[in-house]
Parts: structure tokens; C-alpha cells; sequence
């Protein structure tokens, strides 16, 4: 393919996904006009493919910080940005079948109230009265966060990508990065394939946030990132009269379901992953699908419109990479969340845009450097010959 042209970018953000999107949104926001490279089209990973929950709940502790910073984020970006994104706080609960599972839940409920993040534990009854449409004989009770909520994931992620745009930010789907080009411990550029030839971006910096595709990509830059591949399903109902707000869970069972505007109902699995790349809907998804209307009665005998699946970026650890590379000077990465990042996407983009412009985020992020997987990282020693 020949090479179209050559040009200059402040900042290059690959991965269109919830986390990209942001970061040119509040890059733009700040008068950094970034370059976002998305080899498909935008939120078509990963980030368009989740549950949709907006939770701090259930987090550890660096995770719980970001969150409920990002959820004040999220309670006011469609004003901010003119964009239906179908956010709503109806809660979320997490249920316990087993008194093991209701003492992890106490467990939490004190480090966020110490925290700061308000949360409930129900015992049967008070689960029974709360959430009546539940076949409450399945559990012993349950903790409930009243600000935790959902967005409907294309909207949200297509959402703030278009007010990057509108921002100033450029937006290049169909144009995928083949490599980062260094020289001297530093990043020099970043190449991409489009559907006209070659695009060389010459960049001091470059945002890594390309989710499960992480990995290959950070290898032309001689970095190595510890991320497998998981898959997860959503199917959703035909519309049914409202009958819930919350979103629902349950890690004993196997399943979450969570309302929709209009009238549908999301239900996937919990806890149960396939180190794969196949988007194809797994086994495991009816057996699921039965187990969500044995637990809830209204459910029973609804019809499905669709399923589909979606690939995760799974780490060690279950917690995402965020922060610079050891020896590479203006590489950051935000990847790996682990299926629980797009609750998180808008405070990481405005800590990203922290780090290039303020030189440190408002948040420390030292827990979740890279650094942490000491043994699977390759410092990137010499200069990059992957430029096409």
C-alpha cells in the first residue's frame, strides 16, 4: 500500500472505545486538538458490547475511588455535551444465595462507607419488600447503592466521540495503528493503515487504548502487556411492561438483568469467561438465560430479540493498566479493565488529558501502572523498525 501522507499530531489515541473517546473529548475540551485512530467504527468493542452498568459497588479500592469519581462525571455529561446517552441511577444489587456470600458483601459495605459511597445491606425481608419481582426463596439477602446506575453503551461511547469531535478532536475510524514508532526511549510517531494506504502521524505522545488489542500493537514499541481475551454475552427481551429499576446481580447464580428505556430487558452472564476471540454467542448463554427467569417470575415465557457477545481485556489481576511506560518516554496506557470499565471511561479520559497536560492525574494511579507485572514487561531499549 503506498503511503498516503504524513502528518503531525500533539497527541494520538488509539482504540475508539469509551476510554479513547473521552480522552480526546477532554484533551479537546483543554485546546489539545488529539488524533483518535479506530481501526472499525466507534464503541464497536468491547465498549458497545457490555452490560451498560455505572456502579462503584463492588470495587476495590482504587477502582471504587475512580468510579465514584466518574459517576459524577456521568450525572452530568448529557447536559455537558448535548448527548442522550440513556443514563439513568436506578441502583444496582448484589444479591447472596450463601451466608459466605453475604459476609464478602458486609465486608465491602464497610470499606465504602468508610469511603464515602453509601450503600444498604438487606436481609431477606427487607430484599422481599425492596425488590418484590424477585423469587426472593433463592436468597438471604442482599446490598443495594442507591447512585449506582446504567447507560446504554453505543449511545454513551458514539455520545462523547461526537462532542470530542465537536470539540476539535479528529476522529479517523477504519484506520488502524500497525505500529509505534521510538527512538531513544522516546515515542516519535504512530503508523496506520486506512482504506486509501499508509498514514505516518508524527507525535511526541500516544494514548494506548485499544482494550483486548493492546498487546500486539505495544509489541512494535517493544512493551508487553499481560491481557487474555474473555468472552461475555447480552441478550435482550422483546419489550415488557417495567417492572424493575435496578440493576441485578448475582455471582452464586451466574447472572445479571438490568432494565432499558424502552421496556427491554439486558441479561448476561457473571463470573464465567471463555479466553477467546470468537464473538459468537457461547453455550453457556441458555442455561443462563433459564437461570434469569427462574429467579425472576416476570421473565418467564418473554421472547428474545437478540444476543450478541462481546471480547474483554482481562489482566492478572482483574484491574486495569493506566499510567506511562517505565523507559518510554510519551507512551500511557488505559487498558485492560477486565470487564468493569465502562463505569470508569469518562474519569480516565479526564485523567489522561491530566497527565499530558498537568504532568500528574488528580488521582493517583501508581497502584495501577503497568510496573506491577514487573516480570511479563519488556523495557522498550532500542528504536522501532515497524514504520512501513
Amino acid at each position: 500500500m503506498r503511503e498516503i501522507n504524513s502528518q503531525q499530531a500533539p497527541v494520538v489515541i488509539i482504540g475508539g472505545g469509551i476510554v479513547g473517546s473521552a480522552a480526546a473529548y477532554y484533551l479537546a475540551r483543554r485546546g489539545v486538538k488529539a488524533v483518535l485512530l479506530e481501526k472499525n467504527t466507534i464503541g464497536v468493542e468491547a465498549s458497545g458490547r457490555n452490560g451498560g452498568g455505572v456502579r462503584a459497588q463492588c470495587r476495590v479500592r482504587i477502582e471504587r475511588r475512580l468510579a465514584m469519581a466518574s459517576i459524577k462525571l456521568w450525572e452530568g455529561l448529557e447536559a455537558e455535551t448535548g448527548m442522550d446517552m440513556e443514563y439513568t441511577q436506578g441502583g444496582n444489587i448484589r444479591l447472596a444465595a450463601t451466608e459466605a456470600r453475604m459476609a464478602q458483601l458486609q465486608a465491602e459495605a464497610e470499606e465504602e462507607l468508610a469511603d464515602g459511597l453509601y450503600v444498604e445491606l438487606w436481609n431477606r425481608d427487607e430484599l422481599r419488600r425492596r425488590a418484590p419481582y424477585l423469587d426472593s426463596d433463592h436468597f438471604i439477602g442482599a446490598k443495594y447503592c442507591p447512585t449506582d446506575g446504567v447507560a446504554n453503551p453505543i449511545l454513551a461511547t458514539w455520545g462523547i466521540a461526537a462532542a470530542a469531535r465537536k470539540a476539535g478532536a479528529t476522529l479517523l475510524t477504519h484506520t488502524e495503528a500497525v505500529s509505534i514508532e521510538t527512538q531513544a526511549g522516546q515515542v516519535t510517531g504512530v503508523t496506520a493503515r486506512t482504506p486509501d494506504g499508509i498514514l505516518h502521524l508524527e507525535t511526541p505522545r500516544v494514548i494506548h487504548a485499544a482494550g483486548v488489542h493492546t498487546p500486539q500493537l505495544a509489541q512494535t514499541s517493544g512493551v508487553q502487556i499481560p491481557i487474555k481475551p474473555a468472552r461475555v454475552f447480552v441478550a435482550v427481551t422483546q419489550p415488557v411492561r417495567p417492572f424493575f429499576t435496578e440493576f441485578v446481580s448475582t455471582h452464586d447464580f451466574g447472572v445479571y438483568f438490568r432494565p432499558a428505556r424502552k421496556g427491554h430487558v439486558h441479561i448476561g452472564s457473571v463470573g464465567i469467561f471463555d479466553e477467546t476471540f470468537d464473538k459468537s454467542t457461547p453455550d453457556y448463554a441458555l442455561p443462563r438465560l433459564a437461570t434469569a427467569a427462574r429467579l425472576v417470575p416476570a421473565l418467564r415465557g418473554v421472547s428474545f430479540l437478540r444476543t450478541w457477545a462481546g471480547i474483554l481485556a482481562m489482566t492478572p489481576d482483574h484491574l486495569p493498566v493506566i499510567g506511562p511506560v517505565d523507559g518510554l518516554e510519551g507512551l500511557i496506557l488505559a487498558t485492560g479493565f477486565s470487564g468493569h470499565g465502562f463505569c470508569l471511561g469518562p474519569i480516565v479520559g479526564k485523567l489522561l488529558s491530566e497527565m499530558i497536560l498537568d504532568g500528574a492525574p488528580s488521582i493517583n494511579l501508581d497502584a495501577l501502572n503497568l510496573s506491577r507485572f514487573a516480570s511479563t514487561v519488556q523495557s522498550p531499549t532500542s528504536p522501532s523498525s515497524n514504520r512501513l
